[in-house]
């Protein structure tokens, strides 16, 4: 019983909400606001996935948002180099290669990787300026800019195309976890890291490889931030991207201790935050109050986790 609570309260607390906002405001159930929530959340679901796949091993990656702001950057600078594909690509890399960078300084010095990764992003922000010397960098050429400003923000089916890449990555990452034996690596390692060890798992390896595909989802996000907006700037994703995604993730029932979760809860943790805001907002209350109802929630999400920990144990 205990256990269900933890794995599906955080449907019902979503469930509950959709239904208050659709008996008290009359524009909630439209199509058009159904997106506009994807839209808005697409970036912090992709973020949301990647933090879920951290945390479940045990570890956290407060780089995310820095990565996403430095590889924004690259990604421009790269299409300007090389052309709109190539630049993608080297994007998407190289968020990679600073996940990668991050995971090999985090396992190989043993530093806790809370504070590990606070410091990655001050690293990475710092990069981000000198990539773009200083200021801000445009796609220069015209066309290139038009083309992937179309395929971010282009309508197809009715959602943006920035929405159906967070959609993928979601489902991608999810059955990876879910259905593949490094899955099960991830939540052994998460769960508990020397018994994973003994039973010959390459405990540092795995780490590092999550890391990766954090850095890889944030620059997935960068590449998005370039083709949304032509540009690549020092302040495109502040921190708290990287906080908010930690907070959904803990919200939708992601144990922070590690060893349990799915990415689907992360990404219900995010949309309930959507509904949260998008009904505020409807409804013409306080934004105020909005971050007042989000912090008791992650109390209490906290909170709670830590009873269900005594329960099972």
């Amino acid at each position: 019983m205990i256990e269900r609570i933890r794995n599906y309260g955080i449907v019902g607390v979503f469930g509950l909400l959709f239904i208050v906002l659709a008996f008290t405001s009359p524009s909630f159930l439209s199509f058009q606001n159904a997106a506009n929530i994807l839209d808005q959340s697409s970036v912090l679901l992709i973020m949301a996935a990647t933090t879920t796949l951290c945390i479940i091993a045990g570890i956290f990656d407060l780089s995310i948002a820095a990565v996403a702001t430095a590889s924004a950057i690259m990604t421009v600078n790269a299409i300007n180099a090389v052309g709109l594909a190539g630049g993608v690509v080297l994007g998407v890399l190289f968020g990679g290669l600073l996940g990668l960078i991050t995971g090999l300084a985090i396992t190989k010095t043993n530093v806790n990787s809370f504070i590990g990764t606070l410091a990655a992003s001050f690293t990475y922000r710092g990069l981000g300026l000198i990539l773009a010397a200083g200021g801000l960098v445009s796609i220069e050429n015209k066309q290139s800019a038009a083309t992937l400003q179309n395929i971010m923000d282009g309508k197809y089916f009715g959602l943006k195309g920035a929405v159906w890449i967070a959609i993928a990555f979601v489902i991608i990452m999810g059955v990876v976890l879910a259905y593949t034996v490094y899955g099960k690596k991830v939540y052994a390692v998460g769960g508990n890291w020397q018994a994973a060890r003994l039973a010959g798992i390459r405990t540092n390896r795995v780490l590092i490889s999550c890391y990766v595909l954090s850095g890889v989802g944030a620059g997935v996000c960068g590449v998005i931030y370039a083709g949304r907006y032509g540009t690549g700037a020092t302040n495109a994703y502040a921190d708290s991207f990287a906080f908010t995604a930690i907070a959904a993730t803990v919200v939708g029932g992601v144990s922070i201790f590690g060893g349990s979760g799915a990415i689907w809860r992360g990404s219900l943790g995010i949309l309930t935050f959507a509904l949260i805001g998008n009904g505020l907002n409807l409804l013409g209350v306080d934004t105020t109050y909005q971050q007042t109802i989000l912090g008791l929630l992650i109390f209490a999400a906290v909170a709670a986790d830590q009873v269900f920990r005594r329960k099972s144990a």
